[in-house]
């Protein structure tokens, strides 16, 4: 157990500035996806339209992602963290235990299907350091200390230093690589929410449209599961290979080509769709 004291939070600012922009751009074509029908929700899983949205996001001091992830998303249990024999509840136990409540980590499944070198490894990228970390299921808390944990700021400078070899040496099993790809992970928990479960599939098909249009290569696009603000659906994600993350809310099938040609390809922030 690491923690004795806590430790001041480092908040995050984006590696490289973006201007900003104040609305989203008309569609330029119609794909065929682009001003498709929006489903009709029941009465108490409305859309908000009115609310502010910025700083309406999480704000993990980490956020996991599960790479080697779970394509069938209409099964996915509406609770990972409690769903027996899955990595996300794994993590969720072993990170009660090592790691500062004060500094939140938040981890995500996802539709993404990238191999690991070694079967049965799970790939886990790291934002917003920008990494890729492969973890065996018997080394969750290992992982967890060596990348996550956080020296307390009580102790004195020589258990300090044992503390940060120790991490050091968690960290060397688990040897990381930069990330080289972008993500775009739209929230599609359908089990956890009627909004986001349905809305995505409009979504990712026309990203995967107007990525192709726009020929943008090094980007995976895929689900992720819940993180927050059910009411802001479509929930879109961005995560950058430098390790910046962009959450953007109230995205519908007509806004994908602005954000394609904004965010993906001139790196702007749309301020109307921004939540943080």
């Amino acid at each position: 157990m690491l923690r004795q004291a806590r430790v001041p939070r480092r908040f995050y600012s984006f590696k490289m500035p973006l201007e900003r922009v104040p609305t989203c751009p008309e569609p330029e074509v119609d794909t065929g996806c682009t001003y498709c029908q929006i489903p009709t929700f029941p009465k108490n899983k409305q859309l908000d339209h009115t609310k502010p949205i910025a700083n309406t996001k999480s704000n993990p001091w980490k956020h996991l992602i599960v790479m080697s992830g779970d394509p069938d998303y209409k099964n996915w249990p509406s609770r990972f963290e409690t769903s027996p024999g899955t990595i996300i509840s794994e993590i969720q136990a072993h990170k009660r235990k090592v790691l500062d409540p004060f500094h939140p980590v938040l981890t995500s499944m996802t539709t993404l299907q990238e191999q690991p070198t070694t079967e049965g490894n799970t790939v886990i990228g790291i934002y917003p350091d920008g990494l890729r970390v492969e973890v065996s299921p018997d080394k969750v808390e290992e992982f967890l200390i060596g990348y996550l944990s956080t020296i307390p700021d009580n102790l004195d400078q020589e258990d300090s230093r044992l503390v940060a070899k120790m991490q050091e040496d968690f960290r060397a099993q688990f040897p990381a690589q930069k990330l080289d790809q972008d993500l775009v992970l739209i929230c599609g928990h359908l089990k956890r929410d009627i909004r986001c479960g349905e809305l995505a599939p409009l979504i990712v098909q026309e990203f995967e449209k107007v990525l192709k249009l726009h020929g943008v290569e090094n980007t995976k696009l895929g689900m992720i599961s819940h993180i927050g603000g059910h009411v802001y659906a479509g929930n879109v994600l961005i995560f950058k290979r430098n390790g910046d993350v962009i959450w953007y809310g109230r995205v519908l099938p007509h806004h994908v080509q602005g954000i394609v040609k904004l965010t993906l390809l001139e790196n702007k922030l749309i301020e109307e769709l921004y939540r943080g």
